[in-house]
């Protein structure tokens, strides 16, 4: 049986550190980078530019903060096992 993947979304100004004390074993994880955003860009637009970082179908998707917001626009444009936000805002 193969590893499910979790893709993680950290907060803005923040990167994978603020997950160094969260059991990932069993899980295949890849953090999501930010990317600079074009001018005016909506949300749902840079939303859809970070799922080119999201590499299987399905995946399992972790935000914090900023990035738990973004990780729910993500799951508008792909298909999800599941969405788990930490500490964040309703999108």
């Amino acid at each position: 049986m193969s590893m499910k993947t979790v893709y993680v979304f950290s907060g803005l100004g923040a990167d994978e550190r603020v997950f160094y004390k969260i059991d990932f074993s069993g899980y295949a994880v890849q953090f999501i980078q930010w990317i600079a955003p074009k001018k005016n860009e909506r949300i749902e637009a840079y939303a859809l530019r970070l799922t080119a970082q999201i590499k299987i179908t399905n995946p399992i998707l972790v935000g914090l903060s900023f990035g738990g917001m973004m990780a729910v626009e993500v799951a508008k444009h792909i298909s999800t096992e599941k969405i788990i936000i930490v500490s964040s805002a309703k999108s």
